[in-house]
């Protein structure tokens, strides 16, 4: 069964809570931001907890972003193969930081590939022309 960390990966200067699932191996499953309000009902969103108490429009909006969540998690996982774990303190967690050290080195990955194809592009077809004559020395 995998292990689904679910934290609250704002920073201080944030106005809204950025709420990140990321996966034992390191992979980002779902991200999703939270005003004041919705807040309180990021848990169920991320399917950590199993009820919530809201009700009128928030309600709806907060069961709909739940079931894409859970859907993404089934699709991503198998149905019943994965357990959507709050962690308070990330950093604290031996569990989640490993995930997030994978998921630093997959990043730092790939933008070592884009940074390597972009100077590919740049150069290609950059060689010297092979129609230049040369410059005659008075």
């Amino acid at each position: 069964m995998k292990n689904i960390f679910i934290f609250d990966n704002s920073r201080v200067t944030d106005r809204d809570h950025h709420v990140l699932a990321l996966s034992e191996d390191g992979v980002s499953v779902a991200s999703i931001s939270f005003d004041d309000w919705t807040f309180p009902h990021s848990r169920f969103v991320m399917c950590v907890d199993e009820h919530f108490d809201a009700t009128g429009a928030l309600a709806a909006k907060v069961d709909d972003t739940h079931a894409e969540v859970y859907a993404e998690f089934n699709d991503r996982f198998g149905a019943g193969n994965w357990r959507a774990v709050w962690i308070e303190q990330p950093m604290q967690d031996p569990g989640c930081l490993d995930a997030l050290r994978a998921h630093h080195a997959s990043l730092v990955a790939k933008l070592t590939k884009r940074k390597a194809d972009f100077i590919e592009m740049l150069f290609a077809g950059m060689s010297a022309p092979t129609d230049l004559q040369p410059v005659a020395q008075h």
